[in-house]
Parts: structure tokens; C-alpha cells; sequence
């Protein structure tokens, strides 16, 4: 297991590699995205900070405090150096995670991460702060979207 910001960091240097800049936003999203994967898929967390039901679906604060600074604007290009700093499967699963998700734009991302059914979705009350969306409900999510995957038949 990592910490969130290495999480975050390893998907913008995919990105960056991808000629790709990503907002807070759509960043806060992926990492989201991945983390739940990653328990659905019984890889286990990606990363153990607490991830809070906010206003606008599910925020992980620590993440939130560091990239705030950028508001809507991507994250600078500049700011993003180096190799990925996680061991190579965790890398190879981060870039399928970046493959299926991140053409999205932010307001795509979220809709995906606060629509009825969700882990937020069942959490969530209006003007309550502070309300913690635990692993366990985000896990028993993210294994229903495989299962209802692994159902469907094959596209023609």
C-alpha cells in the first residue's frame, strides 16, 4: 500500500507520458477510480487516507489540500517529473485504470462517482461534513460493477 499522494502522482506521470494534463478534478477522481478497482479486483487499497462524501461526490481531503492550489486549471506539466514511483504491477494497473478512464473530463469522472447507487450516494447527507465512505462500501461497489460486467454478453 502507498500513500494517496504517491497514488496521484504515479496516474499524473501516466498522464504526462500519455501527452496528457489532468485538473485536480479529473485527478481526485482517478485516484478515487483506481483505489476502488483495486479493492473490487481484491488487489486491496491502493492507499489508506481517509475519502469523505462532499457536496460533489468523494474527496480524498489529503489529496484535496495538495492540488487545490490549481483550482480548475490542469496541474502544470512542470510539477510532474521523473519515473513512477510504485512497483511495476501497481504501475501497469494504474495505466489500465488511466487507459479506461482518462479521456474522461472531471465533470464526467464525478458523475460517475455520484450517482444513485454509489458508494457516496449511500452515504452522503446534505450540509453533514466530515462523513467517511469506508473501503468496505467502496470495495462491495466496485465488485458489483465487475460482476455486472463479467454478465453481459459479448458485444457483436
Amino acid at each position: 500500500m502507498y500513500d494517496v499522494i504517491t497514488i496521484a502522482d504515479s496516474i499524473l506521470k501516466i498522464a504526462k507520458k500519455a501527452g496528457k494534463r489532468l485538473t485536480p478534478l479529473q485527478l481526485m477522481k482517478l485516484t478515487y477510480i483506481a483505489h476502488g478497482w483495486s479493492l473490487g479486483l481484491k488487489r486491496g487499497a491502493l492507499f489508506s487516507e481517509r475519502i469523505e462524501a462532499w457536496k460533489y461526490g468523494p474527496v480524498i481531503p489529503d489529496l484535496y489540500h495538495a492540488t487545490k492550489r490549481w483550482g480548475r486549471d490542469p496541474i502544470p506539466l512542470e510539477n510532474i517529473e521523473g519515473a513512477v514511483d510504485v512497483d511495476q504491477d501497481t504501475e501497469d494497473f494504474l495505466e489500465d485504470v488511466f487507459q479506461k478512464y482518462g479521456h474522461m473530463n472531471g465533470i464526467a469522472l464525478s458523475a460517475l462517482t455520484h450517482k444513485p447507487g454509489t458508494p457516496w450516494h449511500d452515504v452522503y447527507e446534505q450540509g453533514v461534513l466530515g462523513i467517511e465512505i469506508p473501503d468496505a462500501l467502496i470495495e462491495k461497489h466496485y465488485e458489483k460493477l465487475l460482476n455486472e460486467r463479467s454478465s453481459r454478453p459479448p458485444a457483436r
